[in-house]
């Protein structure tokens, strides 16, 4: 099974608490970023129940401190079977992201806070859209996914730098939302809306190509800058008409100077990118 090219906080859909019957903690002195996580007997029936490609979050005491530590993804449909007589069956997994004794993220410290966790602490892999009264899920997948900033390993720093600055970029630059809310919601809303995977997906196949120009006026952040940034421009406004899917071909790469010009109405009319570059071209 392939492994996805990066991950993004929508992708964080299942919740498994673990421990060492011996230590209480587990998972922490990893060497190598596929392991084998375990579940008790009994849930040999839930092993295989999270999808190659879906991120489970790691919930566990650590210094006997509720602690999130560990982004993982199933890296195939096996169920591995240990013969042994505690937590026989097990799951091999791909760490995505990995905290230890001294750098762990507290509940306490996060959204997750508030959730209550009876019934998803036995050691099952529980889907987040299941917990009972959980709330704004998508809220509490992006904030754990900031929560782990800093802490994924090598192979997926790819994932934590496109999906920041996709979120950055439609929290800052999309003049279609009001800013009435505070912060993790309003990104959390924006998130929602705008469908940021395939802001995501543009924007990689783009730095992929060396293609990471604005599409008015060429500028580009890495030749001016060195910076690997570009912002993504909805062709047709969200704001005008209702839910629809968006395609690649929908989604432009602008700078921010161009950006705003595109969402600010000229005569009472948004200019399209030709008309904007028109505009450009008399001056």
């Amino acid at each position: 099974m392939d492994n996805k090219e990066y991950f993004t906080p929508l992708d964080i859909l299942w919740f498994k608490n673990v421990s060492d019957p011996e230590r209480g903690e587990a998972y922490l002195n990893l060497t190598d970023d596929i392991f084998l996580l375990h579940f008790p007997n009994e849930q040999k029936g839930n092993v295989l129940s999270p999808g190659v490609n879906e991120i489970i979050l790691i919930y566990q005491r650590v210094n006997d401190i509720p602690a999130f530590t560990h982004l993982v993804t199933p890296v195939d449909n096996e169920l591995v079977d240990e013969n042994r007589d505690e937590f026989r069956y097990a799951r091999r997994v791909r760490v995505i992201a990995k905290t230890n004794n001294d750098n762990f993220i507290p509940v306490e410290e996060t959204l997750w806070k508030r959730v209550k966790k009876s019934g998803i602490t036995q050691g099952n892999a529980c889907n987040i859209n299941n917990i009972k009264n959980i709330g704004n899920i998508e809220e509490l997948q992006l904030d754990i996914w900031n929560r782990f900033y800093g802490y994924f390993i090598s192979e997926e720093q790819e994932s934590e730098k496109a999906t920041s600055a996709a979120i950055a970029d439609l929290e800052l630059t999309n003049p279609d939302f009001n800013v009435t809310e505070g912060g993790l919601s309003l990104v959390s809303h924006i998130v929602k809306e705008r469908n940021k995977n395939i802001v995501i997906e543009k924007k990689r196949i783009a730095a992929k190509n060396n293609q990471m120009i604005c599409e008015v006026c060429n500028f580009s952040f890495a030749v001016t800058y060195d910076a690997d940034f570009i912002e993504c421009h909805h062709l047709n406004p969200i704001s005008q008409g209702g839910v629809r899917k968006t395609k690649l071909e929908d989604l432009a790469l602008v700078c921010s100077n161009c950006h705003r010009m595109l969402h600010r109405k000229f005569n009472e009319k948004y200019l399209s990118i030709q008309q904007l570059q028109e505009r450009m071209s008399k001056k």
